[in-house]
């Protein structure tokens, strides 16, 4: 009986730690690259290349606040940002955090930089983006995303 619950208990514990280690197959590595696409799609003259990392029912909150749901609202509402802008925005990033919640739902934080301008003035500049992936066969996509424009704050007293 004893040797029963020993090997039981070997099985479960390696059961536990394959599920662990496969959990943990992306990495600070993927999730740069997978940014690297991101936004070399944002960038590139091709519209469309960017929806592919987004899900249908992909939300966004835009700096200005607003709460956009579903990839055709997405694409309303980048439509009406680059009717706006001066030229095709810029973009650094850089990724600060990342974790698996479950093996197919990630959260990313990244540091980004945007040079936007409309009519001749620069509107982007620092801020926190975030956003929650969803794996889908073996390809990450966008559920949810959001930036946060970064505003100095008066020094405390």
């Amino acid at each position: 009986m004893k040797s029963i619950t020993i090997n039981l208990l070997l099985l479960v514990s390696t059961f536990t730690y394959t599920n662990s280690c496969f959990a943990q197959q992306d990495d600070q590595k993927t999730f740069e690259a997978y940014l690297s696409k991101v936004f070399n799609a944002y960038e590139s003259s091709d519209v469309n290349a960017m929806w592919q990392y987004y899900t249908e029912n992909a939300s966004e909150i835009t700096p200005d606040g607003r709460l956009s749901v579903g990839k055709e609202s997405l694409k309303a509402s980048w439509e009406e940002f680059m009717k706006m802008v001066d030229s095709r925005p810029k973009f650094s990033y850089k990724l600060t955090s990342w974790r698996l919640i479950t093996p197919e739902v990630a959260l990313l934080t990244w540091d980004s930089n945007a040079d936007i301008k409309v009519q001749g003035q620069q509107m982007g500049g620092p801020s926190t983006c975030v956003a929650v992936l969803h794996k889908i066969d073996d390809n990450w996509q966008i559920e949810f995303d959001g930036m946060v424009p970064i505003m100095p704050m008066p020094a405390g007293n």
